[in-house]
């Protein structure tokens, strides 16, 4: 009886777990300059990844407390890397933005809190908060206007230290300036953007980061949604760059236009296997047509290209027999802490399909899994982290173990970044691996 007694006690005491009002928000944001992808985690449970400069999608929880944890991966590892952690006790209907600064060995982690906000499907305007992430900056007045606006003292949507954030404020749709001054002196202008059409019931957070070596662009302004997603604001004055990679064997050396009609060179006796230096281009639709050097009786290549804002692009011409394109990539050349970074293009016509093999010097391939299996040719692949180290480099076809290419001698450090070019040769059973000069 007493036993029963005690179970009939405790079933009628009142639950002592935490019951929810409602639910918040959370989302974080990376400005950690040589971070790879940061695995953003409530507890232990993984709300995405965050690039540098960019934005995790907006999460909803209940309006309990919580521990955010950071982690990173670092080449050759097993497992995630802990750097951060940040503890939040929720309240409803608020929005908790988790900002991760600083070195990565060490980073701060600042808490942004503002309310949630709700649009309506009648609502014309969009919410805008401004913060300060680049290190290139000291304190910084702000500018949010239209198109032909210039900047005020007095006028200013916000002046901010480092990690700082203002409240939200609303603007009808239309196309914005963002202008960064010195604090204090609206003629000091540091940064002003080209004119940006922001939709109604939008949700963003405005603010530079310091560019990498992906941007032309020292300081690039960066409209964070609350999507997960982000546009980098058009900075006039550092346009888009190109660059030509010749990959096609029997292309032959050719001169490149850009108009139909052949009058406006661009390049001159561009051989195979050449890459010319990046060069600064507009914005726009672009053709770009290859004819025989010296000769415009006959074009063997035509090729659509439209460069994107602020980023470094390559042209790469491939294929053989008459048969020619191109494959237009953004280059991916931002050093990281934790790994070698490691670019592959395939140009091969020969080979669709190919396994890389990494060895430590002097050794074989036997009895070793491929470092990287399937690379597509002529297509982009994304880029593969690497140890530091003494490595041969090996090329076999696709589930076969015969050697096409290699060895090639890479040593390398934490940082470093690889752009392997790989290209056919004039046997059809072999391949020749050439790793491309990166700034």
């Amino acid at each position: 009886m007493l036993f029963a007694a005690l179970i009939l006690g405790a079933c009628g005491g009142e639950s002592k777990l935490p019951t929810p009002s409602g639910k918040a928000s959370v989302t974080a944001v990376n400005a950690i300059y040589g971070s790879p992808a940061i695995n953003f985690l409530i507890e232990e449970r993984s709300l995405g990844s965050v690039t540098y400069k960019g934005t995790t999608a907006v999460a909803n929880y209940d309006d309990l407390d919580y521990t955010f944890n950071f982690d990173v991966a670092y080449a050759g590892d097993t497992e995630f890397t802990r750097i951060a952690s940040q503890y939040i006790d929720f309240v409803a209907d608020q929005q908790y933005t988790l900002l991760a600064s600083g070195p990565l060995s060490s980073p701060t982690i600042t808490v942004w809190e503002t309310a949630k906000r709700d649009f309506t499907d009648t609502d014309t305007v969009f919410q805008a908060r401004f913060a300060h992430t680049s290190y290139t900056y000291n304190d910084i007045d702000v500018y949010f206007a239209l198109d032909g606006v210039a900047p005020v003292l007095g006028e200013q949507v916000a002046t901010l230290t480092f990690g700082q954030i203002t409240a939200p404020v609303d603007f009808e749709g239309g196309e914005y300036v963002v202008t960064i001054t010195t604090a204090g002196d609206a003629a000091d202008i540091l940064y002003q953007s080209a004119p940006s059409n922001i939709l109604a019931r939008t949700d963003l957070i405005v603010s530079p980061f310091d560019g990498d070596a992906n941007d032309t662009a020292p300081v690039v302004v960066r409209g964070l949604n609350s999507q997960g997603g982000g546009a980098t604001f058009e900075n006039p004055l550092y346009p888009p760059t190109v660059e030509f990679l010749h990959a096609a064997w029997d292309l032959g050396i050719s001169d490149v236009y850009d108009d139909e009609a052949l009058t406006s060179q661009i390049l001159d006796d561009h051989a195979f296997k050449q890459l010319t230096p990046e060069t600064p281009i507009e914005t726009g639709d672009y053709q770009f047509y290859y004819t025989p050097a010296g000769d415009t009786a006959a074009v063997t290549l035509e090729t659509a290209f439209a460069p994107a804002n602020a980023i470094r692009f390559r042209v790469i011409a491939h294929g053989s027999g008459g048969e020619y394109a191109t494959t237009n990539i953004g280059l991916n050349r931002r050093s990281i802490e934790t790994a070698v970074k490691l670019n592959v293009f395939s140009a091969s016509s020969n080979f669709d399909f190919l396994d890389l093999y990494v060895v430590n010097a002097d050794e074989t391939i036997d009895g070793v899994l491929p470092f990287r299996s399937g690379i597509i040719s002529r297509q982009p692949n994304a880029s593969t982290d690497l140890q530091a180290g003494s490595f041969d480099l090996y090329l076999t076809q696709f589930f076969e173990r015969d050697v096409i290419a290699g060895p090639l001698r890479v040593d390398v450090e934490l940082g470093d970044v690889l752009d392997l070019a790989i290209f056919d040769t004039d046997t059809t059973d072999t391949l020749e691996m050439v790793l491309l000069p990166v700034p």
